[in-house]
């Protein structure tokens, strides 16, 4: 299901991801994946993503600061002074279809940016169901991207995102974010083409994201990575060569970081998205030789934003601290 082995706590990092079974106290969010279980935290956020493995599973971001909760901008927000969590669950059908209501969400975005005292986004995560569903223009992922990029300001910056498929009918769109008092940088990746960049082949619009954000404090967002190089999927048909390339993805995007940085950066917290539960554990398997064995991992069941990508993993990278 996951993989949570001990970890040393670096106490001056703003937030840390951790992976369990309970309830975490002073979490600025959680999340809770599968059936409901024991334990479950009332405040999680339910997402309907099957963990790997029988039962349930829980994400807390933890928070070394006092966190308090509020409602505003259509969201429930907590905050703890220096970083601050929003989510948004929206009825596609009340919003008028996945292009709409996600126009809708990132108004309201842009609005608790604007006015919500954390000004800068780190990264926004998007869960959607049948996120293939739809033959070319019409799939609902370039829907989604186009009704995006209708409320974004031209020029903005983009943060990192993650964009995955609940294997469900449509039905809610579910966004949430991370978002700074102080701005990041963003990170693009010398093996691929900016994702906002991509040509008319991906959609009307590209996708409206960078592929990670560097915070001051040396932590490292990374956006959902797959087995893309240059703008076109690779392996479609294996998925173990989908990760291994995946892998590679990210070495090459964590170096780019460390050399704009100055810092050496380590995984803190891996998610891997896995599009057919008959590859679970094959990716489970390569996954813990590909990755450090001292890195929390979760693995759950998605679809993923282009029907022909098997794998996608998102990240925390924590910097390295000299014993």
């Amino acid at each position: 299901m996951f993989s949570q082995p001990p970890r040393a706590v670096d106490a001056t990092l703003p937030i840390r991801i951790r992976y369990s079974t309970n309830a975490a106290p002073q979490s600025l969010a959680s999340f809770a994946y599968g059936p409901t279980a024991a334990g479950t935290d009332e405040a999680a956020l339910h997402l309907h993503l099957p963990p790997h493995g029988d039962g349930s599973a829980q994400e807390h971001w933890l928070s070394p600061n006092p966190v308090t909760h509020r409602a505003a901008f259509g969201a429930r927000i907590a905050e703890d002074g220096s970083l601050l969590y929003a989510a948004w669950t929206l009825d596609e059908a009340a919003h008028g279809g996945i292009e709409a209501a996600s126009e809708e969400v990132y108004r309201q975005i842009a609005a608790l940016l604007e006015n919500g005292g954390y000004p800068h986004p780190i990264k926004i995560w998007h869960y959607l169901g049948a996120i293939n569903e739809g033959s070319g223009d019409d799939e609902r992922y370039r829907r989604f991207c186009v009704g995006r990029a209708s409320a974004l300001v031209p020029g903005q910056p983009l943060p990192a995102a993650t964009a995955v498929g609940l294997q469900a009918a449509p039905d809610r769109l579910t966004v949430f974010l991370l978002a700074a008092k102080v701005p990041g940088i963003r990170i693009e990746n010398p093996r691929q083409v900016p994702a906002y960049e991509y040509p008319r082949a991906y959609g009307p619009v590209s996708p409206s994201f960078s592929r990670a954000m560097l915070m001051p404090w040396g932590q490292l967002f990374v956006s959902g990575t797959a087995a893309v190089v240059g703008h076109e999927t690779k392996h479609p048909e294996s998925t173990g060569a989908q990760l291994r390339e995946l892998a590679l993805n990210l070495d090459a995007l964590v170096a780019r970081a460390e050399s704009i940085g100055g810092r050496r950066l380590a995984p803190a917290a891996l998610k891997v998205y896995v599009r057919r539960p008959e590859d679970l554990a094959e990716v489970e398997a390569l996954a813990a030789r590909l990755f450090p064995a001292d890195c929390p991992r979760l693995t759950v069941l998605a679809d993923i934003s282009r029907a022909d990508l098997r794998v996608e993993v998102e990240a925390l990278y924590d910097p390295v601290t000299d014993a």
